[in-house]
């Protein structure tokens, strides 16, 4: 955890001019076809960068040991996720995310969603998720794509945009009685899709970490419509 931690510390630059850290070039994001050589600040990254540092320092802090000044520096001035017109972009200065990007990972959505959202503003991302779900090309997507979308409306507070996508049509995104998620004929099965529709669908029956209060059973799912047993699941982070 500590080697972790520094790598994931020592990888953020300083950017003095700015006052801030930021993350790359090089980057290689989740969004895999954007260019390492000129990606920087994937909003993704940064927020998975923020919750690594965060849990880290909540560790060293349960074992007694001193707090790690670099890793809150880190921390604390690390680049904020870069948005235009009310909305969250793949990553900085990647101002046609929703036109010319619309095939990629919408990795953005990951950061609500597969991760707690560490200084992601809900309403934010409740808006880039509502346009993801009408703008993305998502025949050109992949089985894991469809999970991390509901479990980012689910976050933002639309249990009923997380249903849909599990009901997104495309080849990508179906199931054969097999079990296996499709994705092409080199391709018969892919298991990231099957765990991706596992996690999604557990977070959103038992809930997450500072669900809206009060607490309903089943946060992720539609008050109206829905009535969801389930048993031994504990709600993610």
């Amino acid at each position: 955890m500590f080697e972790s931690a520094d790598f994931i510390a020592d990888f953020a630059h300083h950017d003095a001019t700015a006052g801030r850290y930021v993350l790359g070039p090089p980057l290689k994001t989740v969004s895999e076809n954007t260019d390492p050589r000129t990606s920087r600040n994937g909003t993704f990254e940064l927020t998975y960068w923020r919750f690594g540092l965060r849990v880290a320092l909540a560790w060293l802090t349960r074992l007694g040991l001193p707090v790690n000044q670099k890793w809150t520096d880190v921390l604390e001035n690390l680049s904020c996720a870069a948005t235009q017109e009310g909305k969250y972009l793949l990553q900085e200065d990647m101002t046609d995310t929703f036109t010319k990007w619309n095939w990629e990972h919408p990795a953005v959505t990951g950061a609500l969603g597969a991760l707690p959202g560490d200084e992601i503003d809900p309403g934010i991302m409740k808006t880039t998720v509502e346009h993801i779900m009408s703008v993305w090309q998502w025949d050109r997507v992949w089985g894991w794509d469809f999970p991390m979308v509901a479990m980012c409306a689910a976050r933002s507070g639309r249990p009923d945009l997380a249903i849909d996508a599990f009901f997104l049509t495309s080849i990508k995104n179906n199931y054969n009685p097999g079990g296996h998620n499709y994705q092409r004929p080199s391709l018969p099965l892919y298991l990231p899709g099957n765990g991706g529709l596992l996690a999604a669908i557990a977070m959103m029956a038992a809930g997450w970490e500072h669900a809206p209060k009060p607490t309903r059973d089943c946060p992720g799912f539609p008050e109206i419509g829905w009535k969801v047993r389930h048993e031994g699941l504990k709600p993610i982070f």
